[in-house]
């Protein structure tokens, strides 16, 4: 919020204006009476002169400075509001993907009855950190966490990844060359009917998604409500869009 020393620069423009007034009046009367010599009359000119071209450079100058500042303003706005938005895009990924693993609780089905899906690409979904970089100044941490989230968002998604490559090219021909797919099989001789190494490989790889999408499923929601309380601190009279949780 501004006080009155922000506006201490236009007080002064204002004030040299009036004096410029001042100095253009006496010196018109006082060679109108004739009470002044010649050399002040040009001396009068000389000071009216620059005075004038100060006040002009001034008042350029700070109209300039008005306008970066009003620019600046605005992109670092927007620059908060797309971080917010990739933010709730990113929870609503993550959401979908712990709603659906949450169908599936033991690791035996986990690793061979969850479907492999291709979930769609979120290469886009990435916070531009230079123009976020104003953050580094008051909130370095904040810069940091959204690092971490971002390359924890990125690794959950690429252990799905992994997970249903393996799934899809050396696990999935096996389950149905033995009609294995979707029946109720002891773990013990599940693994002996597999092998081990694609058993274990499965477990591990389905594992390693859950701990993921459910690290991230906490941690994303956290972060959105640190961007969004450092956004109304920035920028406390704007609008910003908000994430609210989805009533069950």
């Amino acid at each position: 919020m501004k006080n009155y020393t922000d506006y201490l620069p236009e007080f002064l423009g204002v004030l040299l204006a009036l004096l410029l007034l001042n100095v253009w009046y006496l010196s018109s009367l006082a060679i109108e009476e004739q009470i002044l010599p010649v050399s002040l009359d040009y001396l009068y000119k000389g000071i009216t002169v620059l005075i004038g071209a100060f006040v002009g450079a001034f008042s350029a100058f700070k109209l300039n400075s008005k306008k970066e500042e009003r620019k600046t303003y605005s992109l670092q706005k927007l620059a908060m509001n797309k971080a917010i938005f990739i933010n709730i895009r990113q929870i609503n990924a993550v959401k979908n993907m712990h709603k659906l693993f949450s169908k599936y609780d033991s690791e035996l089905d986990r690793a061979f009855k969850l479907p492999a899906m291709k979930p769609p690409s979120y290469k886009e979904l990435k916070f531009n950190f230079e123009e976020l970089s104003f953050l580094l100044e008051d909130h370095p941490q904040t810069m940091m966490n959204l690092v971490i989230e971002q390359e924890r968002f990125e690794q959950a998604f690429n252990s799905i990844e992994i997970r249903n490559d393996f799934y899809v090219y050396e696990v999935q021909p096996i389950l149905s060359e033995l009609k294995l797919t979707n029946k109720d099989v002891p773990i013990s001789d599940f693994s002996e009917s597999i092998g081990e190494r694609l058993f274990k490989g499965s477990i591990q790889g389905s594992n390693n998604m859950y701990f993921h999408i459910e690290e991230t499923n906490k941690s994303i929601v956290e972060m959105n409500k640190e961007l969004f309380l450092v956004a109304r601190e920035f920028f406390p009279d704007a609008k910003f869009i908000k994430w609210e949780p989805t009533k069950k």
